[in-house]
């Protein structure tokens, strides 16, 4: 054998022996990186109620902040319209200073506009009824009690229950007003007391829309700088399919909103406009609160038909129940024509699905969860169809080669 030979016999030895210690090393590490994300998950789970507190704590100081980030998503959907109509030919530089201030400014003042207009158009005539209905209650129940014992061969055990029970209506209406009047005044007391967390509340709502025009102003670089962190911090693949998941939500729920808006606008013009043909009372109030809860898909609806039938109930039973056929007939052109058209495909759900996403969100967060959870559905079923895609198109790759 050579000596030649026995040099390269060596160095083939080191390498191999490097290898073998580069591997040992790679795999200590990777031994540590486990002991150590599980003796933090075993602390978390061991100490579960400070964590909780820690989050609940961080929460309440973040509070601001995620605020503003909601409020510029939803101020940004409205911005980018305007800046599209802010002199849009034009490219001097007062214009180019002058786009989105105006149009954040303009945003802003259409959100609080509509915000006013609904609340003024609601609340006092909420306020008015329900007056009026706890002062007519009795002559309501005595109304429909005198109903019922007139067809009594219709209802007969219903009938009897009635004639047996004797009920003051006058003294309960007494008595239900004088508990409202105890509760407000407790609202009252409690408000008092409480006026520094109304205080908070004032605060972190300025503090919102500042850090929401701060965001909107500054979009465009906030958005550079978010993906450069990320092309630093993380791996290729998943920095990739980070921003895939990203923009599938932000499409989801920027077509939910301006879908969701569209279709509240319909609906409560055609309840509206329904109601006023017929000339059922406060027709104006029941389309707004219609587009309001339209929002809220499926339920929404049945939300506003209860407030609005038990509005109308107080001045004729008859009139209400005409009204709920009203409302029937335009929930189901609104369910089969309209919401598939609008949102349906804009959101690209079907109709079971976003059933399932109302209840699954609404058992976990309430109505806001109800609200959210179409949109995130949405999302996920495209995250699953295009990945399902994705793997047919592989398998099917192959089995052209095999």
């Amino acid at each position: 054998m050579s000596k030649y030979q026995l040099e390269l016999d060596y160095n083939t030895y080191q390498l191999k022996g490097k290898n073998v210690m580069d591997n040992y090393k790679r795999i200590d590490k990777l031994i540590m990186k486990y002991l150590i994300i599980g003796a933090i998950v075993i602390l978390l789970i061991t100490n579960y109620k400070q964590v909780l507190q820690w989050l609940s704590v961080l929460m309440t100081v973040l509070q601001p902040i995620i605020m503003g980030a909601g409020i510029a998503y939803i101020i940004n959907l409205l911005m980018v319209q305007f800046e599209k109509i802010y002199f849009p030919n034009k490219h001097a530089k007062w214009v180019r200073m002058t786009r989105r201030p105006v149009s954040i400014l303009s945003s802003f003042i259409v959100v609080l506009f509509i915000i006013v207009f609904v609340i003024s158009l609601i609340a006092p005539q909420l306020i008015s009824v329900f007056a009026t209905m706890i002062e007519k209650a009795p002559e309501l129940f005595t109304m429909v009690e005198n109903w019922i014992l007139q067809y009594n061969d219709l209802f007969p055990q219903l009938a009897d229950f009635v004639q047996d029970v004797d009920i003051d209506w006058q003294g309960f209406a007494s008595q239900f007003l004088n508990m409202i009047n105890n509760f407000t005044g407790n609202v009252i007391e409690t408000t008092v007391s409480t006026i520094g967390s109304v205080f908070n509340f004032i605060v972190n709502i300025f503090l919102a829309i500042i850090i929401s025009i701060y965001i909107l102003l500054t979009k465009e670089k906030l958005a550079g700088q978010f993906k450069r962190v990320s092309k630093a911090f993380l791996p290729e693949r998943l920095d990739q399919n980070l921003r895939y998941v990203l923009n599938v939500l932000n499409d989801s729920f920027s077509s939910f909103f301006v879908g969701e808006t569209i279709e509240a606008v319909i609906l409560g013009s055609m309840v509206a406009l329904g109601m006023w043909i017929f000339r059922f009372p406060y027709a104006g109030m029941i389309g707004a609160l219609t587009g309001v809860t339209a929002y809220i898909p499926f339920v929404g609806a049945y939300i506003s038909a209860s407030v609005g039938f038990l509005l109308i109930l107080v001045e004729s039973p008859i009139r209400a129940l005409l009204f709920l056929v009203l409302i029937i007939v335009i929930q189901q052109i609104e369910g089969n024509i309209i919401y598939p058209r609008v949102v349906g495909q804009s959101i690209g759900l079907s109709g079971l699905w976003v059933i399932v996403g109302i209840t699954i969100g609404g058992g976990l967060w309430g109505v806001p969860g109800m609200l959210f959870g179409v949109p995130i559905s949405s999302a996920i079923y495209r995250l699953i169809k295009d990945n399902v895609v994705l793997k047919e198109k592989y398998k099917g790759r192959l089995k052209v080669k095999g």
